[in-house]
């Protein structure tokens, strides 16, 4: 049976996937009441709100576009940051804070370095925060004049962690380098994967390579995915044979 009207082609109409504005807050009514205005001022996104940092592994918290972190102490921003750019590099990342004149001096660093797109004050108004968020998404920056005052100037050429951030983009997004059939390991799950064959723990690992133990369980799931292997000697043995088989194929015969 066909449709036969403009309301058949409507409830057959399959409607695009929004992207999602993640709030990572600590629930208090500012939050609510925040998070309430977003969801009324951008509905083509999904408003998602998150109070552990670990949910950002979810894997079914797809099409991020911007993640929010509001009044979270600064001692945990490196490890959520590192988070986002690990599973969601599309994502853009703004900082919401108390008061712009007494950030804690480690923000400024994140500015410098690239690794935040804007810093948005509780006392904003509502419709500049709004605007602010908007601009965000569109790929612009947003921080607010005390916090320019103190930054110091970005090199021309882009180094410290700028270049480490674009280099672990690189890794996750651009450069691959085992394929097991129709999977592809990254560079990041490569890396832990030689880990893994030679006997190193998650928490070991998790320390060498600069990210949480969770993110790193995160990674060795989905290499044994990919692998359809179900442990790590499973994995070390598949990963060897492989080795073993491109090795034979660069030999030359004689």
């Amino acid at each position: 049976m066909y449709p036969t009207s403009s309301r058949d082609f409507e409830d057959n109409k399959v409607l695009p996937k929004k992207s999602k504005i993640v709030m990572l807050t600590k629930t208090d009514l500012f939050a609510e009441c925040l998070t309430q205005a977003i969801s009324a001022r951008f509905q083509d996104q999904d408003i998602v709100s998150l109070s552990d940092a670990d949910d950002l592994l979810d894997g079914n918290l797809i099409d991020v576009s911007l993640v929010m972190l509001y009044r979270l102490p600064a001692a945990a921003f490196p490890s959520i940051i590192r988070t986002i750019h690990e599973f969601h590099p599309r994502a853009a990342i703004g900082l919401m804070v108390q008061n712009a004149d007494e950030l804690d001096p480690s923000i400024a660093g994140f500015v410098d370095e690239g690794l935040v797109n804007g810093v948005l004050p509780l006392n904003l108004n509502l419709a500049l925060c709004l605007t602010a968020i908007d601009l965000l998404m569109k790929g612009g920056e947003h921080f607010p004049a005390a916090l320019l005052r103190r930054r110091a100037p970005r090199g021309l050429a882009g180094g410290g962690l700028v270049a480490k951030k674009q280099a672990s983009l690189e890794d996750i997004d651009l450069e691959r380098k085992i394929d097991f059939g129709r999977d592809l390991l990254t560079m990041r799950e490569t890396q832990i994967l030689d880990l893994i064959c030679v006997g190193m723990q998650n928490k070991i690992l998790a320390d060498r390579l600069g990210l949480s133990e969770n993110t790193v369980k995160v990674h060795i799931r989905n290499i044994y995915k990919k692998m359809n292997v179900r442990n790590r000697t499973e994995a070390a043995a598949r990963y060897f044979r492989s080795d073993a088989e491109h090795a034979s194929l660069r030999t030359p015969s004689h």
